[in-house]
């Protein structure tokens, strides 16, 4: 299954309140739904894998087209997709907030004060 193009301001109109348009890769049938659910309509997504764990991006680092540009400029969120690597704007808040693995180990603890004597030696 993957995302299909939207076909006419019907199938936009839908995207608004959470469905979206797929294409099955082995019978190409086209169909419309809703994957997240209707509760997750109020909150940003990924354009490109619909993952809700999103990050935020800085412009001074990435040139966003005129479109992204100006939905920041009226007051739009920068986010960003971390497995996929997609930048986008939403309006949108973000429901969860995406911590790499290297962040979620246990804080670092000094060692204790008989490691060096017993390693010194």
């Amino acid at each position: 299954m993957r995302n299909a193009r939207m076909h006419g301001l019907r199938e936009w109109f839908l995207t608004l309140f959470g469905f979206y348009a797929f294409r099955c890769d082995s019978c190409s049938h086209r169909f419309v739904i809703r994957p997240l659910g209707p509760r997750a309509t109020v909150f940003a997504r990924c354009p490109r894998c619909f993952r809700m764990d999103l990050s935020t991006w800085d412009p001074k680092y990435y040139h966003a087209e005129f479109w992204a540009d100006l939905k920041a400029w009226l007051g739009g969120n920068r986010w960003r997709c971390e497995p996929c690597r997609r930048n986008f704007v939403s309006w949108r808040p973000r429901r969860e907030k995406y911590v790499r693995p290297a962040e979620q180990a246990a804080p670092y603890s000094a060692p204790h004060s008989d490691y060096q004597e017993l390693h010194d030696s």
